[in-house]
C-alpha cells in the first residue's frame, strides 16, 4: 500500500528532524541538533515557555509598581497576596534545587559516557566544533528539565512581587524612599527571572567541567554538587551583609547576573582545555 502525503512527511521529519525546530535559537541550543537530540533520545518534544507572556507579565507588573508612586493605596493590594506566596517558596525552591541537580548531573554523565564509550574522539571528528560539541552537551540537559523550568519562571513571574514588596519594603520603607524602594522591586522581579535562565546553563557548564576533568561519572556529579552548593551559599550569604544601597543593588542585582555569566565562561575554557589535552 503506497504511503499518504502525510505519512511521507512525517517519516522525512523523523528521519531528518524538523528544521524549523527551535528556529529562534542558536544552532547549538536546537533540539534539531543531531548532538542534542542523540543526547535526548525519545526525551526531544518539550514545551518551551512562553517568552512573550513571561515578557508582559514583566511588564505590566512593573507599570503597576510604577503606578503606586502617584497612587500609594495601590500597593496594598499586594499584601493578600504575600501569605500565598510565602506558603509557596519553600517549595519552590526545593523544585528549583531538584532541576539544578538533574541538569547538573545530566551534563556530568553526558561527557564522562562519552569518554568511557571512547565517542569523545568521535564527536570531534563531525563538522562541530568543540565549543558548539561542548555547549549543546549542556543545552540537551536543559531540555530534559525544560517544562520545570518553565513553570518555575512562571511561578517568578507571577508570586515574587509581593515577596519583593515585603522584603525591599522592610529594607527602605515606602514613606521615606519611595523610588528606591519601587526601583528595587522591579529590578528584583527582573533578576529573580533572569537567575532562572542562567543558572541552570550555569550549572550544566560546571557539570560538563567537571566530567571532562575528572572522566568518572560518581566524581563527576560530587564534584558538580561541591561547586553548586559553594556559588549558592556564596551568593546568599553576601546578601546578609548590612551595607548601603548602592553595594545592597550590586550584590542583590549585579553579582546573581555577572558570575553565573563569568562562571560559565571560566567553566567553558577549562573545559576546551581538559579535552583538548587529553583526547
Amino acid at each position: 500500500m503506497e504511503r499518504t502525503v502525510q505519512e511521507t512527511r512525517l517519516a522525512r521529519v523523523i528521519r531528518m528532524g524538523n528544521p524549523e525546530l527551535d528556529r529562534d535559537l542558536p544552532y547549538w541550543a536546537r533540539r534539531s541538533n543531531p548532538i542534542i537530540r542523540r543526547q535526548l533520545g525519545m526525551y526531544w518534544k518539550t514545551i518551551l515557555p512562553e517568552a512573550t507572556f513571561l515578557m508582559k507579565a514583566f511588564a505590566v507588573q512593573a507599570i503597576l509598581i510604577a503606578l503606586t508612586l502617584p497612587l500609594p493605596f495601590l500597593i496594598e493590594l499586594a499584601l493578600p497576596a504575600i501569605t500565598a506566596a510565602i506558603l509557596l517558596f519553600p517549595f519552590a525552591l526545593v523544585v528549583y534545587g531538584h532541576l539544578l541537580l538533574a541538569i547538573g548531573m545530566a551534563a556530568a554523565q553526558s561527557i564522562t559516557r562519552e569518554i568511557q564509550n571512547d565517542t569523545l574522539t568521535l564527536l570531534r571528528a563531525t563538522p562541530f566544533d568543540l565549543g558548539s560539541i561542548i555547549a549543546s552537551k549542556v543545552a540537551a540537559s536543559i531540555w530534559r528539565q525544560v517544562e520545570d523550568l518553565g513553570l518555575l519562571l512562571l511561578a517568578a513571574a507571577l508570586m515574587s512581587m509581593p515577596l519583593l514588596i515585603s522584603q525591599y519594603g522592610t529594607l527602605y520603607p515606602l514613606d521615606e524612599n519611595p523610588l528606591l524602594a519601587r526601583v528595587a522591586v522591579v529590578l528584583g522581579l527582573g533578576v529573580s527571572m533572569l537567575r532562572l535562565c542562567l543558572e541552570p546553563f550555569m550549572i550544566g557548564m560546571i557539570g560538563v567541567m567537571m566530567g571532562a576533568a575528572l572522566r568518572v561519572r560518581a566524581s563527576a556529579i560530587f564534584g558538580t554538587v561541591i561547586a553548586g552548593v559553594f556559588y549558592f551559599l556564596f551568593v546568599n550569604l553576601l546578601r546578609l551583609l548590612a551595607v548601603d544601597w548602592p553595594l545592597r543593588f550590586v550584590i542583590d542585582f549585579g553579582l546573581p547576573l555577572l558570575l553565573p555569566l563569568l562562571v560559565s565562561w571560566v567553566c567553558f575554557r577549562l573545559t576546551q582545555r581538559f579535552i583538548t589535552q587529553h583526547f
